[in-house]
């Protein structure tokens, strides 16, 4: 039988998980994110964009939290950006 604590744990990644796909589906420049992600983990573009981002989510668990972090910093100010723009 899994542990309580196990599962709790299987929630919350998979809650961050959806998450991080509604996010990213909302960002404009994914490249730019892709590249931001790359520099923070250092990891190459294109394992990142292949393995986390290109339809497997294999987002490893020790930065799932840092990743929903830098798409939420990424959308308000991609959202600052626009308001701005319309001013």
């Amino acid at each position: 039988m899994i542990e309580p604590i196990t599962i709790n744990i299987l929630n919350k990644n998979l809650n961050m998980l959806e998450n991080t796909k509604n996010l990213f589906a909302q960002l404009k420049d994914k490249q730019s994110f892709i590249m931001l992600c790359s520099t923070e983990f250092e990891i190459k573009p294109l394992s990142i964009r292949n393995n986390w981002f290109g339809g497997y989510w294999a987002i490893p668990d020790k930065h799932l939290k840092r990743v929903v972090d830098l798409l939420q910093n990424s959308i308000i100010k991609q959202n600052l950006l626009k308001q701005v723009s319309c001013i």
